[in-house]
């Protein structure tokens, strides 16, 4: 290359330089999901056992803390300027285990990290966790678990209960706080209708 060319180069690269000099840095927002307290008491009287919520799961698509939006029926793209303020199996677990505890149907409720003995561990997959901003429909958050809860008192575990639950809720706009208010509203739901499954569960 000659000395022409390279001191072209070399001005090119301090004018590139020069101008990113001062421009602030995007940063990255970042969010908590949380549902809505309990707005009932329990149908029956709580059970005297303990349940742990065990570390929740999170399929690939949706592992990572940015939020994902579906744009059409194959395209999903993350938002790196807008993120979970954990990493969301984590962020979910705690806020299961916060909410079942307020809302029965157990003695007790105790976080993923604990170590104190539960006869059951409430075992859970989120499935489906994304924004649905497809074109020509309304705006919504979208969110989908797989519970099974476990019983681990006798000689092998097992398996007492399986369910799914999904909801979609729709937004008022297709926004990143829309979205995040709206898995809220969805947890919150999944949540209920999960109590009331857990409330007849066998003794």
């Amino acid at each position: 290359m000659s000395d022409v060319r390279l001191n072209f180069a070399a001005c090119a690269a301090l004018i590139l330089v020069a101008c990113s000099i001062g421009k602030p840095i995007p940063q990255a927002n970042t969010y908590l999901v949380q549902p809505p307290a309990p707005q009932s008491v329990p149908a029956v009287a709580p059970r005297q056992e303990s349940v742990r919520v065990g570390n929740v799961r999170v399929s690939a698509a949706y592992a990572g803390t940015a939020l994902v939006y579906r744009r059409d029926d194959v395209q999903f793209v993350s938002d790196p300027y807008s993120r979970f303020i954990a990493e969301p199996g984590a962020m979910l677990g705690d806020q299961m285990a916060a909410w079942l505890g307020r809302a029965g149907p157990f003695k007790s409720v105790t976080e993923p990290e604990s170590t104190l003995p539960a006869r059951y561990v409430l075992e859970a997959t989120v499935t489906e966790l994304y924004g649905d901003f497809r074109p020509g429909r309304a705006p919504a958050a979208v969110l989908a678990v797989q519970f099974a809860l476990i019983d681990e008192s006798g000689a092998l575990p097992k398996a007492v209960l399986e369910r799914s639950i999904a909801r979609r809720v729709d937004l008022a706009r297709e926004s990143p706080d829309a979205l995040v208010r709206g898995y809220g509203d969805a947890l919150g739901e999944i949540l209920t209708e999960l109590r009331g499954e857990l409330e007849v569960v066998q003794k």
